[in-house]
């Protein structure tokens, strides 16, 4: 009887064992999945955010205005060359625009050209092509190039956007610094960085300027034609006569000169030249007599 109490409250502590190692395992399973649940809910949350982020960067980069520098050449024959140079730079004027450079070069009597460079506002830069074209008799050349800068000038806004924080951790260190070699390099340090940003600022400035005011050269010649005509001295016909009479008297001054200076001046030559012709004379005359 014994022996059966016996076996009957070891087995019963078994299955209590059991029954506990069970339910151990169990809560340990689901706190495990509560946690891989947790791990994953926030793993979730932080890819939806950064999708969020990203989507908000896109979103602000579409929104950014491009960035885009346009510039043209321009070649046309025109009718009357000063009075078009005249009108266009009225135009330059009116749309907010200035003359960078204007030349005017004779190539030949037939031709004549003129050489502008201008600069007007972006907005006006098609309406202005659109004004000056008319004015002239053919346009035999047209060039329009449109640059997008739009990346460059992001670029360089951000590294100004970082080079002044790192200015401003510069000065907030130059500020806490105790010793001399310490302030000294964060102030050489602080230097170049300023000059960086200064570097920057004036990039940017001349891409904006670039931008806003686009660059027009300008290339206009005038074809003439020649009429040939008498000009003025070829009629003055008492003038032309004087002047071959003048020219007469002095070829005969300057004749009579001459000869005078040569009989003159080779007088002892003539002379002994006449005494040996007058001797040779003399003897053919006495012969001819005797014969």
């Amino acid at each position: 009887m014994r022996f059966w109490k016996s076996f009957v409250l070891i087995c019963f502590s078994m299955v209590l064992l059991i029954g506990c190692s069970s339910n151990s395992e169990s809560s340990k399973s689901s706190s495990k999945s509560s946690y891989d649940v947790a791990s994953r809910a926030k793993m979730n949350e932080s890819v939806k955010q950064d999708s969020v982020s990203k989507t908000g960067a896109k979103k602000e980069i579409n929104v950014l205005p491009r960035k885009v520098i346009y510039n043209a050449d321009l070649e046309m024959e025109v009718k009357h060359l000063s009075k078009i140079q005249d009108q266009i730079k009225e135009m330059v004027a009116q749309m907010g625009g200035y003359i960078v450079q204007q030349r005017v070069i004779q190539g030949s009597r037939e031709r004549q050209d003129s050489y502008l460079t201008v600069r007007v506002p972006q907005e006006h830069f098609q309406e202005f092509l659109n004004k000056i074209k008319p004015l002239g008799v053919k346009v035999d050349n047209q060039n329009i190039d449109g640059k997008d800068v739009t990346e460059e000038y992001v670029d360089l806004q951000s590294r100004l956007k970082s080079k002044k924080l790192a200015e401003k951790r510069l000065i907030q260190f130059m500020n806490e610094a105790k010793d001399t070699k310490t302030l000294l390099e964060i102030s050489n340090e602080l230097s170049r960085v300023q000059e960086e940003v200064e570097t920057l600022e004036g990039q940017i400035k001349y891409i904006n300027n670039q931008v806003d005011l686009s660059t027009i050269s300008i290339n206009l010649y005038e074809n003439k034609v020649i009429v040939p005509g008498l000009e003025n001295n070829q009629l003055n016909t008492w003038e032309k006569t004087k002047k071959q009479f003048m020219k007469s008297i002095n070829f005969l001054i300057s004749f009579l000169s001459g000869l005078i200076v040569f009989i003159i001046g080779n007088l002892p030559v003539i002379l002994l030249l006449g005494v040996i012709a007058f001797i040779v004379f003399w003897i053919w005359r006495r012969r001819s007599k005797e014969k």
